[in-house]
């Protein structure tokens, strides 16, 4: 993770910070660039979570580290998303692995100055309550019309979503628990897309046919 203060920034990332001073309200002064490379940790589930961020670009998996150690995807973040929102608001005890999927940049400020000073800015607080809102009602969506489609269609938006440079290597366990469809059935569908050319065999995992995905997923969106 390379980490840079706002005055700092590298020219390449500074026009995109401007558009986000409101994000942390009176603190925008106080942020700081977060990079982190795909593959990186950015949470992880038994380490306290120190800072408030929001993501500015790249994705990210969240993960649910269950006690035998088995993980769950629960939700996979990307631009214009807060992490720690739940620590922020004493909500959340058990925290989550956050990995990076591709590189994934954040402005971020620290845990313990957020909760003194933002818990008391009623425009942060009036930002904050309509990205949960809008979180929300993202996973209600997924959770009834998305699930109305093939699940090819939900297969091509999931792996659209966790593919880094057109590379797939998620374990299908996962991707089946978290498309709620069996093991069988998960295999079945991606056996037609090794078939059909969508996906390629290589050492690293599958290369993927991203314009292909893109057709098949349709207009589903993951929560």
């Amino acid at each position: 993770m390379k980490k840079y203060s706002i005055k700092d920034t590298p020219h390449e990332l500074a026009f995109n910070i401007d558009k986000y001073n409101k994000v942390f309200g009176s603190l925008a002064s106080n942020m700081e660039v977060e990079v982190f490379d795909p593959r990186e940790n950015i949470i992880s589930f038994n380490k306290p979570i120190d800072k408030l961020r929001f993501m500015i670009r790249g994705r990210a998996k969240i993960t649910f580290i269950h006690e035998d150690g088995k993980q769950s995807i629960v939700h996979f973040a990307k631009l214009g998303e807060y992490l720690g929102e739940l620590t922020f608001l004493e909500i959340e005890e058990e925290h989550k692995n956050v990995t990076a999927i591709s590189e994934s940049i954040f402005i971020s400020i620290d845990m313990n100055l957020a909760k003194k000073i933002l818990i008391n800015d009623n425009e942060f607080l009036f930002v904050l309550s309509q990205f949960i809102g809008k979180k929300m009602l993202a996973r209600t969506y997924f959770n009834s019309k998305n699930q109305n489609y093939e699940l090819k269609n939900r297969l091509a938006a999931y792996i659209l979503m966790s593919q880094n440079n057109g590379i797939y290597s998620e374990k299908h366990t996962e991707t089946a628990e978290y498309l709620s469809v069996s093991y069988r059935h998960l295999l079945y569908t991606f056996k037609e897309f090794v078939d059909d050319g969508i996906v390629i065999k290589i050492k690293k995992g599958y290369r993927v046919d991203l314009v292909a995905l893109g057709v098949l997923s349709k207009d589903i969106h993951l929560a």
